[in-house]
């Protein structure tokens, strides 16, 4: 019985409202029915709103956690191919700087050796280098950057050496004045302390900035024209027979990462294959 009377009042309500007019009483009815809503679904617009936007904004955090993790990465990855980039451009340029050296020597072979770290040896200052006999290294030997002397091999394994280096205050070579002339002696002092010239005559012109280059001197082991440093002071006493000149060296000893070794550099590179207990000898002796 509910259902036949729910449908003839719908039947009912539907004539009505199609027959009556624009201001008829069911017209009527839902106008005031809108006005009695809309406040409250306004109000409800403006309730419900906050907890919309709290579940839109957890929503949108995750995409921007999901975004920023991409980011990072894409940034992790550009880092990366950005060193890797300096690794090969610093490679290439200590390449063309040993092509540069090899040219510089044309009658040398020069072997390019990785500084492994300081060694602990009779020497204060010294490092090892990860070449040695098995790629024709021997004692007295002289070792090379392109800003200058380094120093010489004094010690051989099959596979690594020993490089004194020149600012061992054990280590000496023959130097020259470019500016002079004058021929000396250069001795170490320590990494914190400059070179020192010795045997200039107090009457030689020496000036600051002036160059100084290995010699060769009495044939020693390192070829002339090697760069050894520029003269940051000199001694005026005019009393003495000698002058008194600091050198600072043209290498940065405390940088090293790759040296070059002149294989057949000076007399001692043909003949060191049987002489390898030279190494244990003082380096005091002057080279050049």
């Amino acid at each position: 019985m509910v259902l036949p009377a729910f449908i003839a009042l719908c039947l009912l309500i539907i004539t009505l409202d199609f027959r009556q007019s624009r201001l008829g009483p069911l017209e009527r009815a839902r106008d005031f029915a809108t006005t009695m809503v809309n406040p409250l679904q306004r109000g409800f617009a403006v309730a419900v709103r906050p907890i919309d936007d709290f579940f839109s904004s957890i929503a949108e955090l995750r995409d921007l956690r999901t975004r920023n993790t991409q980011l990072e990465q894409r940034l992790e990855r550009t880092i990366a191919q950005s060193g890797w980039s300096e690794t090969l451009a610093r490679e290439n340029r200590r390449l063309h700087q040993s092509l540069k050296l090899q040219k510089s020597f044309p009658t040398m072979k020069v072997v390019t050796a990785q500084v492994l770290g300081s060694t602990p040896s009779n020497y204060r200052w010294a490092v090892q280098i990860d070449k040695g006999r098995s790629m024709g290294l021997r004692p007295d030997m002289a070792v090379v950057v392109p800003d200058g002397l380094v120093g010489k091999v004094v010690q051989v394994t099959s596979n690594s050496s020993t490089v004194l280096l020149l600012i061992d205050p054990g280590a000496a070579a023959g130097a020259r004045i470019v500016q002079a002339g004058a021929a000396g002696l250069i001795a170490g002092g320590g990494a914190s302390d400059n070179l020192s010239l010795n045997l200039i005559g107090n009457t030689s012109k020496v000036a600051v900035d002036d160059v100084v280059v290995t010699s060769s001197y009495n044939r020693g082991i390192f070829p002339p024209g090697i760069p050894i440093g520029s003269v940051v002071d000199v001694g005026a006493d005019s009393r003495l027979l000698e002058k008194e000149i600091e050198v600072a060296p043209a290498v940065n000893f405390t940088n090293l990462e790759f040296v070059d070794v002149l294989v057949e550099s000076g007399p001692h590179g043909r003949r060191a294959g049987g002489r390898a207990g030279g190494a244990r000898r003082s380096s005091r002796t002057a080279t050049s």
